[in-house]
């Protein structure tokens, strides 16, 4: 699929995952756009899709690879400058915001930009900060304590085994190799914790290991929600989720396969102070989990960008690229506005209920507990569910079969790797 010359403006997507393709039909859906996906190669989420010009760089981790590619680009879908049009800039993991924030001043001159400045991010972003923020404005969090790979101090004696370990800085973990190393790892023992910090420190890692209280319940205690700040720092909006299941393959540990979309006042105002703290601009996604021992939604991470499940946004009757032109692209893009705010005005929260699933539904049925679940089942019965992937108007043959794969694949990973319901 190639990029028309007279597209008024062209999404450029970092990524190559289920958020990036679900980006880029937000996009085609709302505007019948054409992104161009910049993954390190193509890949079947990504190809033979109505929406979709695939741009691989060849890598991810080699940040100047990346960045020269990004304006190789922007000289071509501009013809040197020669057609302008506007170029959005996205990124859909940490990773690709990263490369994008920290190189701004190279690439702004051919995109348009919307992430907050580096300093902002790294305020929140990085763990160990968030922590401390979650400290000073009173937010429910799990127990933590930051261990430095580089500099390595005693760690308290009386640490609450089982842990939950992370890294605080995940576009750094990316270079990290070492054996049985995962996304997010359990350590029951202060043994298996020297064990784990020893090859962490072999493994050339130089940014804080976090260590944290395993906060008991299933997959269905965690939440997630979405908010969108103006450029002026205010939040305009917020789209809550409850988890119904998550993937526990290696690979994609602690992804969300299916939400129920719902409101929680009081986590919403608790995630609306910590980003207008912060001074927050764009997309934003916090991850938190429901604490059975004292009833408290604590919160985990912020993560600079829309989730890889965000899809559960536009299902719900607000199309997350639809804020993104808006604001800025400008009214001459799009014909709508954002939903109006003075400044004490409390943002818009999504409220329709709907299903968010990546699994196909007879594997969907068989993980409903709970009372997450059985919001799931009723949402399931009136028929109000959506899957990113099934795109009425995606019609390709290749496309159509590696969807029908993928489905029936994750009944074999779901064999391998169960949820913890």
């Amino acid at each position: 699929m190639n990029i028309p010359d007279s597209q008024p403006f062209v999404p450029v997507i970092l990524g190559g995952d289920i958020g990036t393709y679900s980006l880029a039909r937000e996009f085609h859906e709302a505007y019948g756009v054409v992104s161009a996906a910049v993954p390190a190669a193509g890949n079947g989420v990504l190809e033979h899709s109505v929406a979709i010009d695939i741009r691989p760089a060849g890598t991810m981790t080699d940040a100047e690879a990346v960045v020269a590619h990004l304006l190789d680009l922007a000289r071509e879908l501009t013809a040197d400058g020669a057609r302008p049009r506007p170029l959005l800039l996205c990124g859909s993991l940490d990773l690709q915001v990263g490369i994008i924030t920290t190189h701004r001043d190279r690439l702004e001159p051919w995109y348009t930009i919307p992430y907050p400045d580096t300093a902002v991010i790294e305020r929140a972003a990085l763990k160990q900060n968030f922590y401390a923020l979650c400290a000073e404005l009173d937010i429910p969090h799990p127990l933590t304590v930051a261990y430095d790979p580089v500099a390595p101090r005693p760690l308290p004696a009386d640490l609450p085994f089982p842990l939950i370990g992370k890294p605080a800085d995940s576009s750094a973990w990316v270079h990290a190799r070492f054996t049985g190393k995962q996304k997010v790892h359990t350590i029951n023992t202060a043994d298996e914790l020297d064990d784990l910090l020893a090859r962490i420190r072999a493994s050339g890692y130089a940014s804080p290991f976090i260590l944290q209280e395993l906060i008991p319940g299933g997959d269905t205690n965690m939440r997630l929600c979405t908010f969108y700040s103006d450029r002026d720092a205010r939040v305009r909006f917020a789209a809550y989720g409850e988890v119904v299941v998550e993937e526990h393959a290696p690979l994609v540990l602690g992804n969300s396969a299916a939400i129920v979309t719902d409101v929680n006042a009081e986590f919403t105002d608790q995630g609306r102070r910590i980003l207008e703290h912060l001074g927050w601009t764009g997309f934003a996604m916090f991850d938190a989990k429901l604490d059975p021992r004292d009833g408290l939604v604590k919160f985990f991470e912020l993560n600079p960008r829309l989730g890889r499940n965000h899809y559960y946004l536009t299902a719900a009757g607000h199309n997350a690229a639809r804020f993104y032109v808006r604001e800025y692209l400008g009214a001459e893009y799009d014909d709508g506005a954002l939903p109006a705010a003075g400044p004490d005005a409390p943002p818009v929260v999504a409220s329709e209920h709907i299903l968010y699933t990546v699994l196909p539904l007879a594997l969907l049925r068989r993980q409903l507990r709970g009372p997450v679940g059985e919001k799931a089942r009723a949402l399931l019965r009136a028929h109000r569910v959506a899957n990113p992937l099934l795109y009425r108007a995606e019609r390709h043959p290749r496309r159509l079969w590696y969807i029908a794969l993928a489905s029936l694949n994750q009944f074999r990973k779901f064999r391998q790797h169960p949820p913890r319901l």
